[in-house]
C-alpha cells in the first residue's frame, strides 16, 4: 500500500527563498476538518506522503469506512468473500490502533452482515465506548440488525442513520430495542428499513425526549395497522412512501401523527392512506406529494390532509393522478 505514494509529493509553495508546507502547517482541527472529507483508507495512505502525518490517523475523529473502497491490487481479482475479510481486517486494525481515549465525532460504515458474524456489534461497542455522536450504517445484511444495548445507552449519540436497502432493491430488517435510551439523540434517518412491531416502534419514537428530525424513506410497515408517531420534541418529520422497493411500506396502513411542536412536515405516498392528526398547532410548513389512482376517489382522504395541515404558513401539494 506504501509503494503506490512513493512518488508522490506534497505540493510546495514558495515564498522567498523559504519552501513552505502551507497544508502540514494547518492547526490540527483545520487537518482534521479537511480529512474528514475523505475515507479512513485515504486517510491512512496519506500517512505516507509526509512525515507530518504520519500518526495523524492515530488521532483523527473521523472515521469513514466503505467496503467498496478497500484497497486491492487491480492485478489481482479478489472473491467477494475475500473483499469481506480484508475490509474486516481493516476496520479492526484502525479501531485497536487509534488512541482510545480519543472521542469519535462521525462514524460512517457501509459494509456485508454476514449470518451468525457478530464483527458488525463488536464495531458498534466499541465506538459507542469512545462517545460517538453522529453514526451512519449502510448495511446489506442477511439477517435482522438489532440494535445493541450499549449504542440504545450512548449518551454522546445525536445522529443515527440507517440504511439497509441495497439488496435488490428491498428492505433489510430493523429489531428495535425494548429497552429505553437515545437519552440524546435528535436526528433519526431510517432508509428502506423494515419494521416488525408497530407498538414497539411507537414507543422508541416516544422514548427519545429530544428527537427533532425524523426521516423515514422507503421504509416498510409489516403488519402495521397504524404508524403512530407521538412526539411532543419532534420538529421536522418527512414520510417517503414513494420508492423503487417492494412491498409499499404504507400499504394498508393509517398514518397517526401527534407531535404538538412539528414545524415542518413532508409526506409522499398514496392519497389512499388513512390520516390522523392531532394538534399540529405549530405546523409552519407542509409539503405534500400524493400519488392518486385515477379509478379511486380520493376526495374524503384528501379533504382530511387538508384539515389535518390547515395551521400551516405555507402549503405546497403536487398529485400525480396514474390512469391504468
Amino acid at each position: 500500500m506504501v509503494d503506490a505514494f512513493k512518488s508522490t509529493k506534497i505540493p510546495r509553495l514558495r515564498f522567498g527563498s523559504e519552501d513552505v508546507d502551507r497544508l502540514s502547517n494547518l492547526p490540527e482541527p483545520i487537518i482534521h476538518h479537511i480529512f474528514s472529507f475523505l475515507g479512513t483508507i485515504d486517510v491512512v495512505r496519506a500517512s505516507a506522503v509526509s512525515r507530518k502525518w504520519r500518526y495523524f490517523w492515530l488521532s483523527i475523529p473521523y472515521l469513514n469506512f466503505n467496503i467498496h473502497n478497500i484497497w486491492s491490487n487491480p492485478q489481482e481479482k479478489w472473491s467477494l468473500e475475500k473483499i469481506n475479510e480484508k475490509f474486516k481486517d481493516f476496520v479492526n486494525w484502525v479501531l485497536l490502533s487509534q488512541n482510545g481515549s480519543i472521542n469519535i465525532h462521525r462514524f460512517l460504515l457501509s459494509c456485508f452482515n454476514c449470518v451468525d458474524d457478530y464483527t458488525l456489534y463488536r464495531w458498534l461497542s466499541a465506538v459507542a465506548q469512545r462517545k460517538v455522536q453522529v453514526l451512519d450504517l449502510d448495511i446489506i445484511s442477511e439477517e435482522p440488525i438489532k440494535l445493541p444495548r450499549c449504542l440504545v445507552t450512548c449518551e454522546s449519540l445525536v445522529s443515527l442513520k440507517l440504511d439497509f436497502g441495497k439488496k435488490v432493491y428491498r428492505q433489510g430488517v430493523l429489531e428495535l430495542p425494548t429497552c429505553a435510551g437515545f437519552t440524546r439523540l435528535k436526528f433519526l434517518d431510517l432508509q428502506k428499513v423494515e419494521l416488525l412491531d408497530s407498538n414497539l416502534f411507537r414507543k422508541f419514537i416516544s422514548s427519545c425526549p429530544l428527537l427533532e428530525n425524523l426521516n423515514m424513506v422507503a421504509c416498510f410497515f409489516r403488519d402495521f395497522k397504524i404508524l403512530d408517531i407521538s412526539a411532543t420534541s419532534l420538529k421536522h418529520l418527512t414520510i417517503d412512501d414513494v420508492g423503487f422497493c417492494e412491498p409499499k411500506g404504507l400499504a394498508n396502513c393509517e398514518v397517526k401523527l401527534a407531535c404538538p411542536n412539528l414545524l415542518s412536515l413532508k409526506f409522499s405516498g398514496s392519497a389512499e392512506l388513512e390520516f390522523s392528526f392531532e394538534g399540529l398547532k405549530s405546523l409552519k410548513k407542509a409539503y405534500i406529494y400524493l400519488d392518486i389512482d385515477g379509478d379511486d376517489d380520493v376526495c374524503y382522504g384528501v379533504s382530511k390532509i387538508f384539515n389535518g395541515v390547515r395551521n400551516a404558513e405555507v402549503l405546497k401539494l403536487n398529485m400525480v393522478v396514474s390512469w391504468v
